[in-house]
């Protein structure tokens, strides 16, 4: 017996109120703090004074492009690469499919544990730059290219790539692995191509767990604060950083400031949640379906 929509949302509160409660009271404090309220010790006589700080110049533009930058260039190379190794694993004979559980590892490692690694292998002082110096490849570490703290934002992306794409190979393989391998089969057999046979088939499939895993990491990579903080540079920096510098390292009286650009970031991620989600539907409506 099915049970009513009531039902079901009376039997989940139990789990909803806590969630809502912290959820929704740490979202309403951050807006409130932005504004300069509930502040304790101060009063502001300009409620919007935190958000005029932020465009009255253009470090936060500038950090918030940034962010968008990294953010959507890891997310799209790592939905390109998870995707074709996990078509790869899929297509693979089933005895193999055991071996290539070496692509979890990296699930394993907290983004700070990769950020280090990185900072281990790849600095100027790091072990890449020692071995090569030794090899008489480089007269000094000083020779060693710089991989790290370039500002251009090729670290903090190579390291959210390494990181999310073992993910997105999870999710793809998953859905793959639910595939009728027989409609491959048939289009072989018909003359269709690899290439034609995975764009006319197994992405249509594929496009909900994607769009989904896009978000996901986007959204994540948009306002991540551990790898920026080990792989960051300072300029023009991520805007998790600038969050934590507002609230941590300046006066209290600038904690608005931080507050504000949370709120921002915050309706900023909704707001590109109901762009995208719009946009790949009208994508899909667009697709004949199987």
């Amino acid at each position: 017996m099915m049970r009513s929509r009531p039902s079901i949302v009376l039997s989940l509160l139990p789990l909803l109120i806590p969630f809502a409660a912290v959820i929704g009271g740490g979202l309403a404090v951050t807006v409130l703090q932005s504004f300069g309220l509930v502040m304790y010790a101060y009063t502001y006589e300009d409620m919007l004074f935190a958000y005029r700080q932020l465009f009255s110049d253009t470090w936060f533009l500038e950090s918030a492009a940034f962010s968008f930058y990294v953010a959507l260039a890891a997310t799209v190379a790592a939905i390109i690469l998870g995707t074709f190794f996990a078509y790869s694993i899929w297509k693979l004979p089933p005895r193999y499919h055991r071996w290539t559980v070496i692509y979890k590892i990296p699930l394993i490692l907290p983004h700070i544990a990769v950020g280090f690694i990185a900072v281990i292998l790849l600095s100027k002082t790091g072990m890449l730059s020692s071995i090569a110096h030794q090899l008489g490849l480089i007269d000094g570490f000083d020779a060693f290219p710089n991989l790290l703290y370039t500002g251009t934002g090729i670290d903090l992306i190579a390291a959210y790539v390494y990181k999310e794409t073992p993910f997105v190979m999870v999710m793809v393989y998953a859905v793959l692995s639910r595939f009728d391998r027989r409609l491959v089969d048939t289009a072989e057999m018909l003359g269709s191509s690899q290439v034609r046979i995975f764009f006319s088939l197994l992405l249509p499939f594929l496009m909900p767990v994607i769009n989904t895993t896009f978000i996901i990491l986007f959204i994540f990579a948009f306002g991540g604060f551990d790898l920026p903080f080990v792989l960051g540079s300072s300029n023009p920096g991520m805007i998790s950083i600038r969050i934590y510098e507002y609230f941590f390292q300046k006066e209290l009286a600038l904690r608005p400031v931080a507050m504000a650009m949370l709120t921002l970031v915050f309706c900023f991620s909704l707001l590109f949640i109901v762009f995208y989600l719009r946009l790949s539907q009208r994508v899909e409506k667009g697709v004949r379906k199987l």
